[in-house]
């Protein structure tokens, strides 16, 4: 909704090269007794490498419903790596200006049910790695 908001009232401002940034946490930590082994920003990550574990059913699974979920020993942890938490936005071209239209403008919402109908999320998701 912030996007969106940025969009209508100053547009130009997404197009300042490093202006949009998300901060993006893991959704699965698997640890083995107190040691983090490895965190997954998102599941076909997490699932890709579980099925190549020998032994997956010794490790503990958390899974992270957002920052609330987080320990703040874990919130430390993230901003002091914050390179790696952080995903910058690059503004392309007019077809950057149609998607954000896509996802929230009132007169795109059957298009957008269609966009979200055809999701995928073992395709469409940030690689992290």
């Amino acid at each position: 909704m912030i996007i969106n908001f940025i969009h209508h009232f100053w547009p130009t401002l997404l197009r300042i090269p490093g202006f949009l940034k998300e901060f993006v946490t893991p959704i699965i930590k698997v640890s083995k007794g107190l040691q983090v082994i490895q965190s997954f920003f998102t599941i076909p990550e997490y699932e890709a490498w579980i099925l190549l574990q020998a032994n997956a059913k010794n490790f503990k699974i958390k899974y992270y419903k957002g920052l609330g979920t987080s320990t703040s020993k874990e919130a430390k942890e993230y901003f002091t790596a914050i390179e790696t938490h952080k995903i910058e936005f690059e503004y392309v071209d007019n077809e950057d200006d149609r998607m954000i239209e896509l996802a929230f403008a009132k007169k795109f919402a059957d298009a957008r049910k269609d966009w979200l109908a055809n999701f995928d999320p073992l395709i469409t998701f940030v690689d992290h790695s």
